[in-house]
């Protein structure tokens, strides 16, 4: 059993899914941003690709350890992905939100209301969707951003751990018995 691969495969994993977080970050905010349905939907399905990638590391983890795994080796390879994974969210949003578009929140919030405009809603329904619009560029200051990076830490260790818990197979002891040289 090869000790240190779980941290490169976790490594390995949370730079290939950090940057297709980037990217597909970068297309969220680049071209579905002009609807706040489709907005909403693509993030949706990015974090379902990212949860994928996580399963996807705790998969290659087992096989690498010969088909069998406990719940500590797979989970921290999976651990490990998403704390990088997580890093490079961070690291996005910061600099797109700050330097490449750093009016995207007004431009999505003015998007926003006018499509709400469109569906025929009430001035109190809007005002009532367009709530949340008020903090986001408080959201997106370096001190929330780290909060939720430890929120998001926490949510994303949950999936870990059921797929972890899933994925984990202990070795036959009779295996373990006969492989023994003695």
């Amino acid at each position: 059993m090869k000790q240190g691969s779980g941290q490169a495969i976790g490594l390995r994993f949370g730079i290939i899914t950090g940057c297709i977080y980037a990217i597909l970050l970068f297309f969220r905010y680049r071209f579905f941003a002009s609807n706040p349905v489709s907005f909403g939907l693509f993030a949706v399905v990015t974090y379902i690709i990212i949860l994928m990638m996580y399963l996807f590391t705790g998969i290659t983890r087992k096989k690498e350890l010969g088909g069998f795994g406990s719940y500590k080796e797979i989970f921290t390879s999976i651990f490990i992905a998403i704390l990088i994974t997580e890093a490079v969210y961070i690291i996005f949003n910061l600099v797109y939100l700050r330097f490449v578009n750093p009016s995207f929140w007004e431009n999505f919030r003015t998007t926003t209301l006018s499509y709400l405009q469109n569906k025929g809603l009430t001035d109190e329904q809007i005002d009532q969707q367009m709530k949340g619009f008020k903090d986001m560029d408080k959201q997106t200051k370096t001190w929330a951003l780290i909060k939720g990076y430890g929120y998001s830490v926490i949510i994303d260790s949950i999936f870990g751990f059921i797929f972890a818990g899933i994925l984990r197979k202990k070795k036959p002891e009779f295996e373990e018995i006969s492989a023994d040289p003695k």
